[in-house]
């Protein structure tokens, strides 16, 4: 799989890796350490004609310059494998480098995932990659962090292709957004 996504600066990883541990404090063991850096997704598929993609991202990242928003609350993604996640608000420039990217890219892509189109996108930190099983564990997380006050500013301001294959993963393009429209 590959993913279009901007890692968290190093400050902001470590808060939020803070907060998640903190949340796991009775719990248990953690049930699903995380395998792969913390992370804002744009758009994720099987797999992208890459060499177009390459000319269309870097184009994108001199038209904008970094977004800057907050972490504001925790969700889950229900189902089989549910994720637990710290929702980001999404402001105008958010959803116009989203929607931009959605525009330029999705075209591009073999078997992309529709819950990245502009209008089904949560932008989100994913912190627990969870299986059924783990039922009571993520019941415990999400009961822990229902009372921390999540107002952790971040700073987006590259934009990334990846990989991520099992518990394999690293980058293929990375751009810093450095243009000064949105």
């Amino acid at each position: 799989m590959h993913a279009i996504i901007t890692e968290l600066a190093s400050e902001s990883a470590r808060e939020v890796e803070q907060i998640r541990s903190a949340a796991l404090v009775g719990c248990g063991p953690d049930p699903a350490p995380l395998q792969w850096p913390l992370h804002l997704s744009w758009q994720g598929a099987e797999s992208y004609y890459l060499d177009e993609v390459e000319l269309r991202m870097r184009a994108i990242s001199r038209t904008f310059g970094p977004v800057s928003t907050r972490i504001d609350g925790v969700g889950i993604f229900t189902g089989a494998e549910p994720v637990v996640y710290l929702s980001v608000t999404r402001t105008p420039a958010l959803s116009a480098l989203n929607a931009t990217l959605w525009e330029a890219l999705s075209p591009l892509a073999r078997s992309v995932n529709r819950y990245f189109s502009p209008e089904e996108w949560v932008p989100h930190i994913s912190i627990l990659y969870g299986k059924a099983e783990m039922k009571e564990a993520i019941a415990c997380l999400v009961a822990n962090l229902s009372t921390v006050a999540l107002r952790i500013e971040i700073k987006l301001d590259h934009i990334y292709l990846g990989y991520f294959h099992g518990n394999e993963h690293g980058g293929l393009y990375h751009f810093p957004l450095i243009g000064s429209g949105v």
